[in-house]
């Protein structure tokens, strides 16, 4: 994941708003953020043949997402995992207000920006070298569940649920539903839960 690689927060940016961002204890000092997938939209897209840069594909994934999710992207900071040598390509957008704003204030405090990052990335980032490639990540946060599934080493689907103990549903069946709707073996994924609520995914 190499667009979303950052080392790891200190402090989280809730759906509830609310930050206190004091200024550093000595100017220059690194924060990295964490922003809750509450407030985050993921996608996967699919490589288009004859794209011939980045922007291009930005443009593309901005149409998605206006396609998607109904919002205008250009209230959204949008970005894409294009990893070599596959076919869908993971997206998340945050917006701009998060994205931008956040990191300008911190760094008018007297802050480095050192990342900010979708909880569930940051998670995903932390683990991913122990992932098999088939797999169903999850992240079970107070927020939100978010469960990415990988086969073949490529990303397959994403979808951000409520968190679990706001669900009527359990672990098992949203992961059977989001498996149901990407046409994936549920039995063929292993699957790996972090987070605060993963015990209640079991």
């Amino acid at each position: 994941m190499s667009r979303f690689r950052a080392n790891r927060a200190e402090l989280y940016v809730s759906r509830q708003g609310g930050i206190s961002l004091g200024d550093p204890p000595a100017r220059g000092d690194g924060i990295n953020f964490v922003v809750s997938d509450a407030l985050a939209r993921f996608w996967i897209i699919e490589r288009l043949p004859g794209l011939s840069s980045y922007t291009e594909l930005e443009r593309y994934a901005a149409r998605q997402f206006q396609q998607i999710f109904g919002d205008d992207p250009a209230s959204w900071i949008i970005r894409i995992d294009p990893a070599p040598f596959t076919k869908q390509w993971l997206v998340c957008a945050l917006p701009a207000e998060i994205a931008i704003d956040l990191p300008r204030k911190a760094e008018e405090k007297g802050w480095q920006v050192r990342g900010l990052l979708p909880h569930f990335i940051s998670e995903y980032n932390a683990h991913c070298d122990s992932l098999k490639s088939e797999a169903a990540f999850c992240l079970a946060s107070q927020e939100a569940t978010t469960i990415g599934m990988v086969v073949r080493g490529e990303w397959k689907g994403i979808r951000v649920h409520p968190p679990l103990y706001r669900s009527k549903a359990g672990f098992k069946t949203l992961l059977q539903r989001d498996c149901l709707q990407c046409g994936i073996n549920i039995d063929s994924l292993k699957q790996h839960v972090v987070g605060p609520l993963c015990e209640a995914a079991r």
